[in-house]
C-alpha cells in the first residue's frame, strides 16, 4: 500500500506496491525508491476537466469534486492505486501467467538456450536429456498467447493455467529460483496505466530490464524484454 503527498505541485509516494512475480516496488520515504507518479497537479487537474480524458477516466470517481486541493487529489491517487494493488492480488494468477507467457513466447521464438544458465536448471534435471529437443513439446506457448495479448487479466476471462503447463513442459526449469531472484527496478503510475520494469538476478539472462504497461484491467499493453 502507498501514501501519496502533493508538494510544490508534484506528487510523491511512500510505501510498497506488489505485482506478483514482477516483484515488490518500494519507496521507503516519499519519492526515495522506485515508485513514481508521472503527472503533476496541474496536468491532472487539466485531465479531469476533460470528460473524454483517455488516461484519467477510470480515476474520475477518486479525483473529481476535489477542486484544486493538492492534498485531496493526492489522497484520491493513493486510494485508486491501493485499490489496484488489491485487485492485482485478487488476480495474481492471471497476471503472473501473462508475464510467463510473454517470457516463454520470446524464448521459444528464438530457441533461447536457457539451460546454459546455471541457476535456471534444477540439479541433475538434464541428465540423459537431448538439449536440442527441449522445445519439442506436445504443446506450445503460442497456443495460449492469444488469451493474453491485449486481453484483460482481471478475472473476467477464463484463461489457461500457463505456469502449470510450463512446469510440465520444462520440468528442468527453476521457476521458483527465478521468482526469488527478481530485481524490481521501477514502477510508474500514469493515470489508468501502471508501467513497471524488472530484471532477473541471474545476470539479466532471462528478464533484462523487462518492461510492460498494464491498463486498469491489467491488460499487457507494451511488453519489451531487451
Amino acid at each position: 500500500m502507498i501514501e501519496v503527498i502533493c508538494d510544490g505541485g508534484k506528487f510523491y509516494a511512500k510505501g510498497t506496491f506488489s505485482l506478483g512475480i514482477a516483484g515488490v516496488y518500494e519507496n521507503k520515504d516519499f519519492n526515495n525508491g522506485n515508485i513514481e507518479i508521472r503527472d503533476t497537479l496541474y496536468s491532472i487537474l487539466e485531465e479531469i476537466k476533460r470528460e473524454d480524458s483517455f488516461r484519467y477516466q477510470p480515476l474520475f470517481p477518486y479525483l473529481k469534486g476535489k477542486e484544486e486541493d493538492g492534498a485531496a487529489i493526492a489522497q484520491g491517487l493513493a486510494d485508486y492505486y491501493n485499490r489496484k494493488e488489491i485487485e492485482a492480488q485478487e488476480n495474481i494468477k492471471q497476471i503472473n501467467d501473462c508475464i510467463l507467457c510473454n517470457l516463454f513466447e520470446d524464448l521459444e521464438a528464438c530457441g533461447y538456450p536457457f539451460w546454459e544458465i546455471e541457476e535456471a536448471i534444477l540439479p541433475e534435471s538434464l541428465d540423459g536429456r537431448d538439449i536440442d529437443s527441449i522445445y519439442d513439446t506436445e504443446e506450445s506457448v503460442y497456443e495460449w498467447a492469444d488469451e493474453f495479448h491485449k486481453k484483460p487479466n482481471n478475472g473476467t476471462i477464463s484463461k489457461t493455467d500457463v505456469e502449470g503447463k510450463l512446469r510440465k513442459m520444462f520440468p528442468m526449469f527453476n521457476f521458483d529460483g527465478l521468482y526469488q531472484s527478481i530485481i524490481s527496478e521501477s514502477i510508474v503510475f500514469d493515470g489508468r496505466f501502471i508501467a513497471f520494469q524488472f530484471s532477473d538476478g541471474w545476470g539479466e539472462e532471462l528478464f533484462c530490464s523487462a518492461y510492460d504497461r498494464f491498463d486498469e484491467n491489467f491488460t499487457s499493453c507494451e511488453w519489451h524484454n531487451h
